[in-house]
């Protein structure tokens, strides 16, 4: 069983209010992140703040598992401390999230299953053409290791200590954006627009 962990307890404190609640063309940013991820993995957990009645609103009719991370203030390790914990035991792995990155392609995550299934990695994380960034696949082995990381550095430190442990997919393009502030945002919201007509 592959699982998905979505990090959705950030503070948002350079947005000004709840990021991962800002509309964008219709639907709101956490849930862009969430369609992206969900088809990839059997099952979808969100980690949240307490009290998030809005984010469970905005991700209603999606089959979520939700994981309330209380000291989400300490940084983002520990959001996936708490998505790692709540995970069942057949987890054989972990793809793990961000939910302000609303222009992640679904097919990222799916290349990420598909390279570790190939074998011989742990880990397994897209390279952008501006470099590696997320989500990232982690093997069960690295459970303890997640579990053991502080602060808001991420898991940045533990890839790079994998050594041949580590393997890439090779994404086209530049590595999608995290909507950390309003410009981020306005950003965002051009390109998805230029998407748009381009399908259009």
């Amino acid at each position: 069983m592959i699982a998905g962990l979505l990090l959705a307890s950030g503070a948002s404190r350079r947005f000004g209010s709840d990021k991962l609640l800002a509309p964008l063309a219709g639907r709101e940013v956490v849930r862009w992140s969430a369609e992206a991820l969900a088809p990839a993995v059997d099952a979808l957990y969100v980690v949240v703040p307490p009290d998030s009645v809005q984010l469970h609103d905005a991700l209603h009719g999606l089959d979520v598992r939700w994981v309330s991370n209380a000291a989400a203030s300490t940084g983002m390790a520990s959001s996936i401390c708490a998505g790692v914990s709540a995970l069942p035991s057949d987890a054989e792995a972990v793809v793990i999230a961000l939910g302000d990155q609303p222009l992640v392609d679904a097919s990222v995550a799916v290349q990420l299953v598909a390279r570790w299934r190939e074998g011989g990695a742990s880990a397994v994380a897209p390279a952008y053409d501006d470099g590696r960034g997320h989500p990232v696949l982690f093997s069960a082995s690295l459970y303890p290791a997640l579990l053991a990381l502080d602060g808001d550095s991420g898991a940045r430190a533990l890839l790079a200590a994998l050594g041949d442990g580590f393997a890439s997919v090779q994404v086209a393009g530049r590595m999608p954006a995290d909507v950390d502030t309003p410009d981020a945002f306005d950003a965002v919201a051009t390109e998805v627009a230029r998407r748009a007509r381009v399908r259009g």
